[in-house]
């Protein structure tokens, strides 16, 4: 059994390490800078976590804050459930591994709120398993299934929220403004440092997303198209990947974009004119309900059969402006 990580402020505004145990947290005595610290001494000696004797919190009072701090890289995929190609107008099967990068000034906490951005029509979420590396990926490695937790370390869950008219009004469909707005990754606020006998547990994870108690998204992560592995080969080929760095692996569907064959005719006819295309698109959603000042998403990750479970993000959005 792996570890429960969480990160906890305290009322004068320190921020301390704990381990999860039930419904309480020990906090740890080391104040380790960074998760990046925190999974290296784990790794390294696992005993230096015994949480005998430790201070206890309640875990539904604590401050939970992000458990992956900024100093890292975020990578993410996109279209690696079939039942999101599906509704975004793909046939679904395995073409290119879809890659593209957030920066790490969108982390936020998982009861953090998240600001709808001035001009911003089209929010959408996006709930995904965010996999955690131990140490860094050399280039050109090979990763398999039998080497992959040599590089895994842990996973958390993340929400990729996305502004959807800001992604495709951009110049040449510019998905970095989209993606990369400040609140757009709430991460947490769990992260779970995997055991070398959990591989099997990878894919054996359930992500369900609520919008205002509405069940939105509902899958497991047996459905991802392009396997972790696979995916941390293909960056090796042509980036560094390093310690502490997030790959985000995809979202099911069930995400509020209507990927319907007016939104390709506005992208695809307007091409080179990105004013009339974003415009042709925000009219193409029209009737569809986006994200809203006040609007509640509550994110769950746990183990397929829900007896284990790795965190509950709350998140309320409100405009950036006020």
């Amino acid at each position: 059994m792996g570890l429960s990580i969480v990160r906890v402020k305290r009322p004068d505004e320190a921020l301390v390490w704990g381990v999860v145990l039930e419904q309480e947290v020990a906090l740890l005595g080391e104040n380790y800078p960074s998760h990046r610290e925190l999974m290296t001494h784990y790794f390294l000696d696992p005993k230096a976590f015994d949480v005998k004797d430790l201070e206890r919190v309640s875990y539904s009072k604590a401050n939970l804050q992000s458990p992956i701090t900024s100093d890292i890289q975020i990578f993410c995929q996109g279209l690696n459930y079939a039942s999101h190609q599906e509704e975004g107008g793909i046939k679904a099967g395995k073409g290119l591994n879809l890659i593209f990068p957030k920066p790490p000034s969108a982390l936020c906490g998982p009861y953090d709120t998240i600001l709808r951005p001035s001009g911003c029509a089209l929010l959408d979420y996006e709930i995904e398993l965010a996999l955690v590396l131990r140490r860094d990926l050399p280039a050109h490695t090979q990763v398999t299934t039998d080497n992959l937790l040599d590089y895994v370390g842990g996973f958390t869950l993340a929400n990729d929220v996305s502004a959807r008219d800001f992604m495709f009004g951009a110049p040449m469909l510019q998905w970095f403004k989209g993606k990369g707005q400040r609140t757009f990754c709430p991460v947490g606020p769990i992260l779970y440092l995997i055991d070398a006998g959990e591989l099997e547990l990878l894919s054996e994870l359930r992500l369900t997303l609520k919008l205002n108690e509405e069940v939105r998204q509902d899958a497991t992560t047996d459905q991802l198209i392009f396997k972790p592995e696979e995916t941390l080969t293909e960056l090796a080929s042509f980036t560094d990947v390093n310690l502490g760095d997030l790959l985000l692996t995809g979202t099911p569907g069930g995400v509020i974009l209507n990927a319907n064959l007016r939104v390709a005719m506005a992208i695809f006819l307007n091409f080179s004119n990105d004013k009339k295309r974003k415009e042709k698109l925000v009219k193409s959603q029209q009737g569809i309900r986006y994200l809203q000042p006040g609007d509640k998403l509550e994110l769950s990750l746990t183990s397929r059969d829900g007896v284990r479970r790795f965190g509950t993000q709350v998140n309320e959005v409100r405009d950036a402006n006020r």
